[in-house]
């Protein structure tokens, strides 16, 4: 033990004076005998010693209290050795970095984890003093981080007894470079990283470095325990099952094992609230495997919300990722009339064998649609009804038609189709060599969003070298629309394909809601959506065979003829059926709709009504930063109110995150030279005067109690 003032032990010689007290203070009294009263005298004894008693008492009381008077004001300390950070005290720029992503709700000792990198957040605030500036960084992905430091420590404490997990995945290097950033703008000579992290190899990124040899001092909490074995689930899809009946689907779970022994895990599926099966699962030690399960979604309903969770979670600490969410339905089967404009004896040579191939891969019955193929010719006998009439095309039977380089059409067939697609159908309008401008001018433009113009060759009298380097390619895409939610910002599987050949557009037509969805590089409009009514129409410039382009033999064909097919019939799979992590946006589609709102676990949701929703055909939802089940009501142009279960939609944690497998060493980057504290296994300096001080409080109030007695 030492003490930092020394000279103040000279005080302790104030011991005399409640000595001093004592002695003089004693009375000696002059014995007197008197005969009548011997009788007293036992009782006098024992009230003697009594008295006797409570002066010493009394007198050992006041000396321990000069006594801690001295000692308290020499300010008496000891010294033991902890593992953490030795914080220094005094002007300073610091940066407490926290893990709050959804691995920090790991239960340990029966709290989260969170709890523990918080309270030692806390004490480390305390000992930088008043005089530092510090900012809290929280660590999980796509967090808010703040934009300067601050001395307001009573405002830091707030926001760390806030700090709660989050439903993300750590990005602990993002965290770190912005921490760096905010010291990097102090004036501060001393600059310094904590970081309160589970270090999860996920989280960290080596080949990302936040800062340089210059950047600020790093400082870890060593707060991770020792192991950290975990159960989740991973995936979850599910598919029509014909071999469970007409409501059939099933429902395959991928469950991993993150820990270091062989685990049994039971399961349930639930559909609903209800839970409908249950099964059971053995996995070896970093081991994943898939459980099936097979049930019939309830009569009356044809989508839900469904679930499978971990049951039985002994010694799993983890509890976020014991449950994922699916939205299960019964697909809605597309009818699609494909109009062959040039059929041909060789298959792969038919102006309709790409998009008949996409609508049914692999000529699956349970692809979603149902093609019927007819040439021009037969168009002629379209009705709006039958009528009975032997060999007519009943219009009503489809919820698409497809016109693929058909020559134009009389008028009054032309009539007819606009009249179905004003009640509520959808057409696809492809050109090719049949394609006359002058002769669409006269009798289509009832069923085309925007009139066309010739066609235009771009790589007409190039050689063949040359040839490709002249053609086009999609360079704009509206991202949000439902016709391109498969595809990334980027996608290559769209922007790599060459369009030789292509027809321009006009002035505009007598439709509404004309919106261009894609463009070529060269400016010009490569699809292009309209309403009719209440039906829609769709006119894509090039052929949907590979004369004027190679688009069907790249892998972004399949995906998009069967969104632009689903959303001419109005049957999106898009957002219900994806698997949606927290954070990300949605993409709904709102094209019969006046308000839209979304009800999301624990509160979260929007409304879309007015200018963010009138003459759009999707809205996106960001708020998504709670797993679970999204609702979605929907107001029509009639004012009806009502649950859309086709854009309802779940949200689930990042599987990445799961695995709670600690970082190498050297993921984390190297301690820069900004000063700061020295980490781990260094003695640290506790004072005791403050202990001596409330013993001095209790001597006194001990004191008045002697003394009143």
């Amino acid at each position: 033990m030492g003490f930092l003032a020394p000279l103040m032990l000279i005080g302790v010689a104030a011991l005399a004076v409640p000595i001093a007290i004592h002695l003089i203070g004693r009375r000696r009294a002059r014995i007197v005998k008197f005969a009548a009263l011997d009788f007293l005298l036992a009782t006098k004894r024992r009230t003697a010693r009594r008295f006797r008693l409570r002066e010493r008492l009394l007198l050992l009381v006041r000396a321990i209290a000069c006594a801690a008077v001295a000692i308290a004001l020499a300010k008496p300390y000891t010294s033991c050795s902890r593992k953490g950070p030795q914080v220094q005290r005094g002007p300073q720029a610091a940066v407490l970095v926290i893990d709050d992503s959804f691995a920090s709700g790991y239960v340990v000792d029966g709290q989260p984890w969170l709890r523990r990198a918080t309270d030692e957040a806390r004490r480390i605030l305390t000992q930088l003093g008043p005089e530092a500036e510090v900012a809290i960084v929280r660590a999980s992905e796509a967090a808010d981080h703040p934009t300067e430091l601050t001395r307001d420590h009573l405002r830091l404490r707030d926001q760390l007894l806030a700090l709660e997990p989050s439903a993300r995945p750590a990005d602990t290097t993002r965290a770190l470079a912005r921490a760096s950033q905010l010291l990097a703008a102090s004036s501060h000579s001393r600059r310094t990283v904590y970081l309160a992290s589970l270090l999860t190899k996920s989280g960290l990124r080596p080949d990302d470095a936040p800062w340089g040899k210059d950047g600020p001092a790093l400082v870890e909490l060593e707060l991770r325990p020792s192991t950290m074995p975990n159960l989740a689930v991973t995936s979850l899809r599910v598919d029509a099952e014909p071999g469970a009946g007409l409501r059939g689907v099933a429902f395959d779970a991928e469950v991993a094992n993150f820990g270091d022994v062989p685990a049994k895990v039971e399961l349930s599926l639930s559909i609903g609230d209800r839970v409908v099966a249950r099964g059971a699962i053995d996995l070896a030690a970093r081991d994943r495997r898939t459980k099936r399960f097979l049930a019939a979604l309830p009569p009356g309903t044809r989508a839900t919300d469904a679930s499978i969770a971990i049951t039985n979670t002994p010694g799993d600490a983890l509890a976020v990722d014991d449950r994922r969410w699916v939205r299960a339905s019964l697909r809605d089967r597309v009818r699609v009339l494909l109009v062959d404009g040039d059929p041909r004896t060789v298959r792969h040579d038919d102006e309709v064998f790409y998009i008949e191939a996409a609508l049914r891969p692999g000529d699956r019955e349970d692809s979603g649609t149902q093609v019927r193929t007819i040439t021009a010719e037969e168009l002629a006998g379209i009705e709006p009804r039958t009528r009975g009439k032997a060999g007519a095309i009943d219009l009503g039977e489809f919820d698409v038609v497809v016109l693929a380089n058909v020559a134009a059409l009389p008028g009054e067939r032309a009539s007819v189709l606009a009249d179905w697609v004003r009640a509520g159908g959808g057409i696809m309008i492809a050109p090719g060599d049949r394609f006359d401008a002058a002769a669409y001018d006269r009798t289509m433009l009832p069923l085309l969003p925007q009139s066309l113009r010739d066609p235009i060759d771009t790589t007409w009298g190039a050689t063949a070298q040359d040839r490709d380097s002249r053609a086009l390619r999609l360079v704009k895409w509206e991202a949000d629309h439902p016709i391109f939610a498969p595809f990334s910002k980027t996608a290559p599987e769209l922007a790599n394909a060459k369009f030789y050949k292509i027809a321009l557009l006009g002035p505009t037509t007598d439709t509404s809601d004309r919106n261009v969805l894609a463009r070529f590089n060269n400016g010009a409009a490569a699809l292009v959506e309209a309403s009719i009514g209440a039906g829609r129409t769709l006119l894509f410039t090039s052929t949907l065979d590979r004369d004027w382009n190679d688009l069907p033999i790249h892998p972004g064909f399949l995906p998009l003829a069967q969104q632009a097919i689903r959303h001419l019939a109005r049957k999106h799979v898009g957002s219900s059926t994806a698997d949606h992590m927290v954070g990300s946006s949605v993409v709904l589609a709102t094209p019969d709709l006046k308000k839209l709102e979304v009800r999301g676990p624990g509160g979260q949701g929007a409304i879309f009504e007015g200018d963010r929703i009138q003459g759009r055909t999707s809205v996106r939802f960001g708020r998504t930063e709670r797993p679970g089940v999204y609702r979605v009501l929907g107001t029509d142009a009639t004012g009806t109110t009502g649950v859309r279960d086709e854009l309802a939609f779940v949200v689930n944690v990042d599987p990445r995150g799961s695995d709670l497998a600690p970082a190498p060493a050297t993921a984390l980057p190297a301690s820069g030279t900004g000063g700061g504290g020295a980490p781990s296994d260094e003695s640290r300096r506790i004072e005791l005067w403050h202990a001596l001080a409330a013993a001095l409080l209790l001597l006194l109030l001990l004191e008045g109690v002697l003394i009143q007695r």
